[in-house]
């Protein structure tokens, strides 16, 4: 196991400066070009050593939030299916499987987007696999296809009926997220504020539906009690598939060391994301920043417990003038929603040397640089979340 030593701290103190319109930077950042307006948003990245390149392209390699389509910002809009250049960034990631979210209202939507999901799926099979058991994870790894794992961000849409949980996990959703940002009967999101937070009735009723259909309890975007009280009700290991610690950095979205210990301590695996909510060095979240919770996440709850989920499209952000323009629609529809977080708008949805479909390659190198064993990377990259989902799923 490595010291920590991760893309140390610069030492952001200089004089600021103006980096882009009404955006400062300190001197160090601007004399080392990781805030230039060309620069900060790159999608190539140095070649990683021979060893490291063939160490991830062995790996299974799982992002437990991801897409190939737009992400986020729905900037180019998103369609209805992949396009050319989704799918070609897709098999570039080198990405095994990744837990696609389905969107969508209600239920008559969400089904909807399954449909055009599998059609696209049934459309590429050279491209794309449906994930629906514990083996086909390694049939997309020896296939070289993404695997695509459905899944939910938040059960809030059908919190009067849990019953569309069957009808969902017969459609292979496979992981289903308990909340979203705000408070219902299923439970509090991460922007609840009320003293009594934790999981509702409805919350209970769908971990134990959850649990007997064999998928996987997501408490991503959940208040800490919310998280404490799925993680002590469920009786198969959960994930939080995208978020990152409190410790290093206060934001709502993370989440503190105590959930991040009950997550382990049940044999889960807590998945860091690659977002604005990492923090500030000194205006957005770094690669850095990034590195000092994945080391502290490994910290608290070892090796066997943590992964990626970037949070972000395979395809990488292009940061232009349409880009900012649905960067400033989206957020304004968030903060009329009342689900806006912190740090939302500061920039786009990923960190700065990470905007690459190989970005947990970038991650297998930065461990390995900080001196952390093959089998710990591994293990990072997607052996603990397949080690969780051959225990849940069933085959």
């Amino acid at each position: 196991m490595g010291d920590g030593a991760i893309g140390g701290d610069k030492g952001h103190t200089g004089a600021v400066t103006t980096a882009h319109p009404g955006v400062g930077t300190c001197t160090v950042c601007a004399q080392e070009g990781i805030l230039g307006p060309t620069d900060l948003w790159t999608v190539e990245t140095a070649e990683p050593p021979a060893h490291v390149r063939k160490l991830y392209d062995q790996a299974m390699v799982i992002d437990a939030l991801a897409t190939p389509n737009t992400f986020n910002v729905y900037y180019p809009p998103a369609g209805p299916r992949f396009t050319a250049e989704q799918l070609a960034n897709a098999r570039r990631s080198g990405i095994t499987a990744v837990n696609l979210t389905v969107h969508g209202s209600n239920v008559a939507e969400k089904l909807n987007r399954i449909r055009e999901v599998k059609d696209d799926i049934a459309e590429n099979p050279d491209k794309l696999m449906l994930i629906e058991r514990p083996s086909d994870l390694v049939r997309a790894k020896d296939q070289g296809l993404l695997g695509i794992i459905f899944g939910f961000q938040g059960l809030e849409f059908m919190q009067d009926d849990l019953t569309p949980i069957d009808r969902f996990a017969d459609e292979s959703v496979l992981i289903m997220q308990l909340t979203y940002n705000g408070e219902s009967r299923i439970g509090s999101g991460c922007l609840a504020t009320q003293a009594a937070a934790g999981l509702g009735e409805g919350g209970h009723e769908a971990v134990g539906h959850i649990n007997r259909r064999r998928v996987i309890v997501d408490l991503a975007h959940s208040h800490p009690q919310t998280a404490l009280d799925a993680a002590h009700a469920s009786n198969t290991p959960i994930i939080v598939s995208h978020s990152a610690c409190r410790a290093v950095y206060d934001h709502p979205r993370n989440q503190p060391d105590e959930v991040l210990r009950a997550v382990a301590d049940g044999g889960g695996v807590f998945g860091i994301y690659m977002m604005p909510y990492l923090g500030q060095d000194p205006l957005y979240a770094s690669q850095a920043l990034f590195n000092r919770h994945l080391l502290h996440a490994l910290n608290v709850c070892g090796e066997d417990h943590v992964g990626i989920g970037s949070d972000n499209s395979t395809t990488p952000v292009v940061f232009d003038d349409g880009y900012k323009r649905a960067l400033k629609d989206m957020v304004s529809g968030r903060d009329e929603k009342g689900i806006s977080a912190p740090l939302d708008g500061i920039g786009p949805f990923i960190v700065p040397g990470m905007n690459t479909p190989r970005r947990l390659e970038v991650v297998a190198w930065d461990l390995s640089k900080a001196g952390y064993a093959d089998r710990v990377i591994e293990k990072v990259l997607g052996q603990n979340f397949q080690r969780v989902f051959a225990q849940v799923w069933a085959e």
